[in-house]
């Protein structure tokens, strides 16, 4: 990144030659580490972040945008098209925080959000998150690694969101403190990524690439300079009470090939002709302008900084999920993601259920062919939705390259996901129930292309069945030729059986909810259609037949 002006020449040094001045108004680019794509490529306003960290540092409340400016690359999936049903935001909210050196650190939750409203749509892109994933789960060490490099950078950027608090105490000195951290930042990348085999050793190539800059040597000849700018050789005599008993002064040895060494006569110098004009020139005014000077060199450096807190949070809140899951028994995989594959899901599970507090109940789920439409039924309250849900987080995780919920799955690669499963009642809805229904599924051929995952909850339950029937049939011809991959729920039990036999529409399979023998659901699904809704049953063990209401209405009158 270039500069459109020269920083302005230090009071303590001495005016540059033409030539060197030249060097210091030169800025060298920096080295952003994509840790998401295979190709890198920018994925956040970097003059934005630059501009809100120097204002920070001169002590204006502004960096506390730099949540803001840290995104993903715009488009991706439609995230009105599922995000609202599958709770993605509340997935991350509840599951996805870091936990580096006892510390939970909550997660970005919009830089989050945004991944995931993206996933890759290169099969080989999916395998490089993976190859880091799998990486930090093989190397121990490492993984501890990344998680102190997480908690350095966001110590990092945590003191550039308070000016106001520093400048209470010294903001020279907290400024000095930001220096020493960005190194420290700088330094851990440069020697602790460097071997690794994955993605993450471009960690390692950007922290070298910034050690080499001149900004990270005048960085670092500025803070050897404030906590080293002499040497005193000194002999001491104890005595054997343990009293110093003299103190010689051998040497004093300043370190003038530090560029920020000053001589003593031009100290002298200086100081005699800011009185002659009548200025305040001290140490602190000194220090003041060489912090800003180097900062504004510097700042470029700091700026991959940013994108490195967010890449590598994709990363630890994945492996934080994996954990969580692993304590409630529950196995995750990275997924085997290939174009026209057909889904296969071992223990699969929705990760929304533990948030609530409920123990997940994993289930397989493994289709014939690519594209097909798979009808599931079965009672309610027998999980059908549950499981539509999984499959949706199973394809957007998946697909993102993170840890899906299953012990082993095989996706297919589609490049957009449409999930209706969540029917909200609003005081302002201008359609009735078969209104929203109708507008549900033109959105869905609107917003949907090809290759696309599709789940639908009790399609066309809103008309009555001879009408819904007919709709249903609709979506389902449109659905084969689209060609997507579709889950679809119904009560329509009579006519699943049909499509079952008759086969109208070719590219279709079948699942039922399993129930035991007491007609209750196991939450597995087989191949099949269910027989009954079993709504009678799922009356009587809630408790709403005619003798329980009429018990309850005469209780009520009986007090």
């Amino acid at each position: 990144m270039s500069q459109s002006s020269a920083s302005p020449p230090s009071v303590a040094r001495s005016a540059p030659a033409a030539t060197e001045q030249a060097e210091s108004e030169r800025v060298e680019p920096f080295v952003v580490p994509d840790l998401l794509h295979l190709v890198p490529r920018p994925g956040f306003d970097a003059e934005g972040v630059q501009e809100l960290l120097e204002l920070s540092f001169l002590g204006r409340e502004a960096a506390d945008d730099l949540d803001a400016v840290l995104g993903a690359e715009s488009g991706g999936w439609d995230l009105d098209s599922f995000a609202h049903d599958l709770f993605v935001r509340d997935l991350i909210r509840e599951q996805f925080a870091v936990v580096a050196g006892g510390m939970r650190f909550p997660p970005r939750e919009q830089f989050l959000f945004q991944v995931l409203s993206a996933p890759p749509v290169d099969a080989a892109e999916v395998r490089f998150r993976q190859a880091i994933l799998r990486e930090l789960e093989d190397d121990e060490d490492l993984a501890e690694r990344a998680h102190d490099l997480y908690r350095e950078v966001f110590r990092l950027l945590d003191m550039f969101k308070a000016p106001d608090h520093a400048a209470q105490l010294d903001l020279d000195a907290h400024r000095l403190d930001i220096f020493r951290q960005a190194k420290t930042v700088i330094d851990r990348m440069a020697g602790d990524f460097g071997a690794a085999r994955s993605g993450l050793a471009r960690l390692g190539e950007a922290g070298a690439a910034m050690q080499a800059t001149r900004q990270y040597r005048r960085l670092a000849d500025l803070l050897e300079h404030e906590g080293r700018a002499a040497t005193v050789t000194v002999d001491v005599a104890v005595g054997a009470d343990g009293e110093v008993k003299s103190l010689t002064l051998h040497a004093i040895r300043e370190h003038r090939e530090n560029p920020f060494h000053t001589p003593p006569w031009r100290r002298w110098l200086l100081r005699l002709r800011s009185a002659l004009l009548g200025q305040r020139l001290d140490r602190k005014v000194i220090l003041r302008r060489i912090l800003r000077e180097v900062f504004h060199e510097v700042s470029p450096s700091l700026v991959p900084l940013v994108q490195v807190l967010g890449h590598l949070e994709v990363y630890l809140a994945s492996c934080a999920f994996r954990q969580r899951m692993a304590t409630l028994g529950l196995d995750t995989c990275l997924p085997e993601v290939v174009p026209e594959a057909p889904v296969e899901a071992e223990r699969l599970f929705n990760p929304l259920l533990a948030a609530v507090g409920t123990a997940p109940v994993p289930c397989d789920v493994v289709q014939e062919s690519p594209r097909l439409t798979t009808l599931v039924t079965g009672p309610n309250s027998g999980g059908k939705t549950r499981l539509l849900q999984s499959l949706g987080l199973a394809q957007l995780l998946g697909q993102s390259g993170l840890w899906a919920p299953a012990a082993r799955a095989r996706l297919p690669l589609v490049r957009g996901l449409f999930v209706s499963l969540v029917e909200q009642e609003t005081a302002a809805q201008a359609e009735g129930r078969l209104g929203r229904e109708m507008l549900r599924i033109r959105r869905l051929f609107e917003r949907t292309g090809s290759p696309s995952m599709v789940i639908l909850d009790e399609l066309c339950s809103g008309t009555n069945p001879s009408e819904g029937v007919e709709i249903f049939d609709l979506v389902l011809r449109l659905l084969e030729r689209l060609g997507a991959v579709a889950f679809v729920s119904t009560h329509f039990l009579e006519h699943a059986r049909h499509l079952r036999d008759a086969r109208p529409v070719a590219r279709l399979d079948f699942l039922r909810v399993a129930t035991d023998d007491d007609l209750r659901s196991t939450y597995q699904f087989v191949d099949g259609v269910a027989e009954t809704s079993l709504a009678a049953e799922t009356a009587r063990r809630l408790g709403v037949t005619f003798d329980d209401l009429a018990a309850l209405i005469d209780r009520r009158d009986s007090t």
